[in-house]
């Protein structure tokens, strides 16, 4: 069997009805998840692919982690995407904010909020 998209899909949903059902097969998931994908479907896993199972009959709270920020002011790609493309609501949020940091009340449109926040750091540098 080769390793495709389907073929992955496939195996995940064999081994996760196995797993529903055979307690001694639920075990091999939780202790060598690349021995029961291999057993119940025949498709071999590479050892380098990291496979992380979560078992929901236990006791035990799983976090995901966001991705990691390379650098200290790198944005995150949902940040990013929040202010990129020229999105009304990512530069209303991006204006109050910095409104907000200078005492500019924000009840205003986000253009009125710019020409404030725009005219208050002119004349701060002027002063």
């Amino acid at each position: 069997m080769s390793w495709t998209k389907e073929a992955v899909e496939e195996a995940v949903k064999k081994v996760g009805a196995k797993a529903a059902i055979d307690a001694e097969f639920r075990s091999l998931c939780v202790s060598d998840i690349h021995a029961a994908i291999q057993q119940e479907s025949g498709l071999e896993v590479p050892a380098s692919f990291k496979i992380g199972v979560l078992d929901q009959s236990a006791n035990h709270l799983n976090l995901i982690l966001p991705p990691f920020a390379k650098e200290e002011d790198e944005l995150l790609e949902s940040e990013l995407e929040s202010v990129a493309g020229g999105s009304k609501s990512g530069a209303t949020d991006f204006f109050n904010g910095i409104a907000e940091g200078v005492g500019i009340p924000t009840d205003g449109s986000a253009e009125a909020i710019a020409g404030n926040v725009i005219g208050t750091v002119i004349s701060l540098g002027k002063g």
